[in-house]
């Protein structure tokens, strides 16, 4: 197995590991690393800007379709990301505010988990087949919101990693052992 495959997948099972409460107190300034270098080398790929006052984690996009609802002036606008990061998303809407507008929003990241509510501020609408892809930032929100969608952003790569991995797996080997430390 090659240092990038191994790396990836520790990260995954760290990820895991931290999710359910059961990362050591030992691993987990390796882990937060990870995420930032993680975050860094995806940022990298995907062509993003980074201002001077964000980090590489916040800047990671990855494309799920999650239920969020906006309060608009017209009502509200229920739709589903495009894609999302810490530090905002996209989704598709009938008519979008102006740029600049401040709205308050839903995020729904399960079925039996509460809503991710906040307010955010629309920063571009792409008009695309007779509607607009709204981009926002969040503005107001919690930190332990911006930490549950980091947890989300995280299981989508872990999420697209696990599937890279598989497909990468020779069809008659077993497949290799987890990593140590885990």
């Amino acid at each position: 197995m090659t240092r990038l495959t191994y790396w990836l997948s520790q990260f995954c099972s760290w990820h895991e590991k931290f999710k359910n409460g059961t990362l050591g107190a030992d691993l987990l300034l390796a882990y937060m690393q990870a995420r930032a270098d993680l975050g860094a080398v995806l940022v990298l790929g995907q062509r993003l800007e980074i201002r001077a006052n964000d980090n590489a984690r916040r800047a990671v996009r990855v494309a799920r379709a999650m239920p969020v609802e906006f309060d608009l002036l017209g009502g509200k606008a229920s739709s589903l990301t495009q894609d999302i990061s810490v530090s905002g998303l996209s989704a598709l809407v009938g008519e979008a505010p102006a740029v600049g507008t401040l709205a308050p929003f839903r995020l729904k990241l399960g079925r039996d988990v509460q809503p991710v509510v906040g307010r955010c501020r629309v920063v571009a609408n792409i008009p695309l087949r007779g509607s607009v892809r709204m981009a926002v930032t969040f503005e107001e929100i919690a930190k332990e919101e911006r930490n549950r969608i980091e947890t989300l952003v995280c299981d989508a790569i872990c999420s697209d990693i696990r599937v890279m991995l598989r497909s990468e797996q020779p069809q008659n080997l077993p497949a290799p052992p987890a990593p140590a430390g885990t």
